[in-house]
Parts: structure tokens; sequence; C-alpha cells
């Protein structure tokens, strides 16, 4: 779908119309931006928990099949306790497979610069899942910040969403 006035150039129009709607320039302008921004990514932290050995859900880190067809997750993991102090900075992809109906997961980084102990893995459906070795001490600081941007790359074969 091609979006008229698809450019950063801000309308010369008033913003709102006689009515107090706001005005076509505008609207389109701001859904200009949004289509270019959205993918983009917001930062995101989640809470991890010490010596998780039966993978579990990281809240809200979910890519849909039906609007996705490959995600990259920029990570940052800080495991700090009053013993050690882990700090681990990467990224990963989750690809989706439309013939067998899953995802895969690659990681790009190398445990840098600490192997934090935490390790993600993707599930059918999308979700992303973790585990966690078990650190001894105090636990001050044990969470997973991350941002995920998004590709749709979708075809009519295997998509309710189509082709874009």
């Amino acid at each position: 779908m091609a979006i008229p006035n698809s450019s950063f150039e801000v309308p010369k129009d008033q913003l709102q119309d006689r009515s107090g709607v706001l005005a076509q320039a505008w609207f389109w302008f701001f859904r200009a931006v949004h289509e270019r921004l959205y993918p983009l990514g917001v930062e995101t932290s989640f809470q991890l928990e010490n010596n998780i050995s039966v993978a579990k859900p990281i809240t809200d880190l979910k890519v849909n099949q039906r609007g996705v067809s490959q995600a990259i997750v920029e990570f940052l993991i800080q495991r700090v306790t009053s013993d050690v102090e882990l700090i681990e900075s990467g990224s990963f992809i989750l690809t989706y497979n439309p013939v067998s109906d899953d995802w895969n997961i690659s990681l790009t980084n190398i445990n840098a610069p600490d192997n934090s102990g935490v390790d993600f893995t993707v599930d059918a459906t999308g979700q992303v899942l973790y585990t966690s070795s078990n650190e001894a001490g105090t636990p001050s600081i044990s969470r997973v910040v991350y941002r995920m941007r998004t590709l749709s790359a979708k075809s009519a074969l295997y998509s309710s969403v189509g082709a874009r």
C-alpha cells in the first residue's frame, strides 16, 4: 500500500481541520513516521530468576508468524550478586519456517563480555524462553533488557497477511 505524502517533511497545513479532526496531511505524516519507527522496537526489561533448569517464557518476547517472518533481538543481561558480576551483551535472530510452521533461533554473540549463565530458546509458537545457572550470593540485579526489530516479508502462499 502506497502512503501519500510519505516523506518526513512536516506538513504546512493546520494540525486539525475545521471540525477539530486531525488533518489528512498530518494523518499521513504520523502514519509514515509510525511505519518507519515501529519496526525498530521498544526497549523492554524482564526480571530473570536464578537457577532455572526448565525453560521459562520471557513475558512479551514472542513473535507471531502471522505478521512476522524474522526478528532481531538485541539484549543486555545483568546478573549481579554479592559474589559475582556477570554482564552479557549480544543479539539473536528468530526466523519463521513456513513449511514446518515453527521458529529457529540463531545466536550472534559469543558470551561477550561475560557468560551470564542464561541461555535462550524459542518454541514453535514464537515464544522466547530462558534457562539460567545458579549464581551464588544475594542478587541485586538479575534482568535482561532487550529490543526486538521485525521484518514481515510475508507471502500470500502461507500468510493471511499476504505479500507486502
